[in-house]
């Protein structure tokens, strides 16, 4: 599928600013000098840093674009507009480790939220055909349910809206691109459109269009420090059926003793209920690092040593001569076959005596994949869910920049993990052992499915 680039002009990028967006007002302008040496400086980085950019990305596409862009660039930009104007090279990357993003998002959105900013009020899921739906019954006091389509935002079409978010978003695929848009849709149309208090929208349902008008929503800060149970969470379901959700597999240093010390306890609470099958569920879970899986799962569900991946591909960068395997000089890249077992013993107690049941969503991504395509290539768990839009070998071990002209941040992938199932696999999505779609607004009931599902896994058994 070819991508049709939108260059849009820096009017329109400046319209669609807002007081109430990012505090522009004082910033000085970016020269067009500046910004062109960004350009550069991306495509050297794009030579000097990714192990093989031809992996995820057509690489003489993606430098077109960027001459293009650079060529096109002709008057100064605040560095909102410069973030704005850049960003639509992001979907060439065809990869979710690599984008150009806005620096000190988060910070600056928590401010907004602090100063009374009212965000975008309706949790929304962008359609594979890039329609905008209702993906809540939070709001069926105002008559708009679950499954409506918004038509309409402040008067703009919604297919634009989506386009022009959708334009910036990074991903593997476009329906990457669309479960990330849909899962951070209130953050990116506050950066791309501001804060207008209050939300016009035009509904279409039952044959019929109708608008209404939404007050947005005092959203919450995100917390400054976490504890554990903000990101995991287990109970005992019915039929002797454990469940375990994690959020992440990356944790701060002061929260790394308390994952493991959670898992320890969990599969222990879960030999105690004498638990039999297991569903561990991480549909939301953007991945981490390695080694949270490897200690905190392995050894409880598995029943051998088995492969981690079959290959990997890296640029040998300081960091990761320092984390190895590969040796060799700095900036030279090495490919090699990965031979060394993810160990298993030690628990032999604690082990499961069933199924593991892992239970993706079009969220689960990085280490998750590599997660999810070690178990299933070793026949070691059962993988539920749906087809989804990303890779199942991928990129990692991000490498952070600042570009220098605008001081906005690009993220590069140093590797490429071949899962142990080989490469004839890689490009296509993690085909399920069991398909499953996945509701989003009701997870729950995903789960309550998949207990019957694993019910009958028994009686065939």
């Amino acid at each position: 599928m070819k991508i049709t680039l939108v260059l849009l002009g820096v009017a329109l990028l400046m319209a669609c600013s807002s007081p109430q967006q990012l505090n522009q007002s004082k910033t000085t302008l970016i020269s067009v000098e500046a910004l062109k040496s960004d350009f550069v400086q991306l495509k050297e980085l794009l030579d000097s840093t990714h192990p093989d950019p031809r992996f995820t990305m057509d690489v003489e596409a993606a430098k077109l674009h960027i001459n293009k862009l650079s060529e096109e660039l002709n008057t100064p930009l605040s560095q909102l507009e410069a973030w704005k104007y850049m960003a639509q090279l992001n979907p060439f990357f065809s990869d979710g480790h690599m984008a150009i993003f806005y620096p000190k998002l988060n910070k600056n959105y928590n401010q907004h939220i602090a100063n009374g900013g009212q965000l975008f009020p309706i949790d929304i899921r962008i359609s594979k055909s890039n329609k905008l739906y209702v993906n809540t019954n939070k709001y069926e006091s105002l008559d708009i349910m679950f499954g409506d389509e918004i038509t309409k935002i402040n008067g703009s079409d919604a297919s634009d809206v989506i386009d022009t978010i959708l334009s910036r978003m990074h991903g593997d695929s476009l329906i990457h691109r669309q479960a990330l848009a849909s899962d951070r849709f209130a953050k990116m149309f506050w950066l791309m459109y501001g804060d207008s208090g209050a939300y016009h929208f035009e509904i279409y349902s039952d044959s019929k269009r109708r608008e209404v008008v939404i007050d947005g929503v005092f959203g919450e800060s995100d917390k400054s420090t976490f504890t554990i149970d903000d990101f995991l969470n287990r109970k005992v379901l019915n039929n002797n059926i454990g469940y375990l959700r994690i959020d992440r597999f990356y944790y701060p240093p002061y929260l790394e003793e308390s994952f493991f010390k959670f898992m320890e306890e969990t599969w222990l609470l879960f030999k105690q209920a004498k638990v039999q099958d297991v569903i561990i569920d991480v549909r939301t879970n953007p991945g981490g690092t390695d080694h949270y899986w490897q200690r905190g799962i392995s050894p409880y569900v598995a029943s051998k040593p088995f492969p981690f991946i079959s290959k990997y591909k890296v640029r040998l960068t300081e960091r990761n001569l320092k984390l190895g395997p590969a040796k060799g000089d700095l900036g030279t890249i090495v490919e090699r076959p990965y031979k060394p077992l993810i160990p298993v013993s030690g628990k032999e107690n604690q082990k499961i005596p069933g199924k593991a049941y892992l239970l993706m969503g079009p969220l689960s991504y990085s280490s998750t994949i590599l997660f999810l395509t070690a178990f299933q290539d070793a026949q070691q768990a059962v993988i539920v869910g749906q087809r989804t839009g990303v890779r199942s070998c991928t990129t990692g071990r991000i490498q952070p920049f600042k570009l220098a002209g605008s001081n906005l941040e690009v993220t590069i992938p140093t590797a490429i993990f071949t899962r142990s199932a080989g490469a004839v696999k890689c490009h296509e999505p993690i085909e399920p052992d069991i398909v499953l779609p996945v509701n989003s607004a009701e997870p729950e009931n995903t789960i309550y499915e998949l207990e019957e599902i694993i019910m009958k896994q028994r009686i065939k058994s």
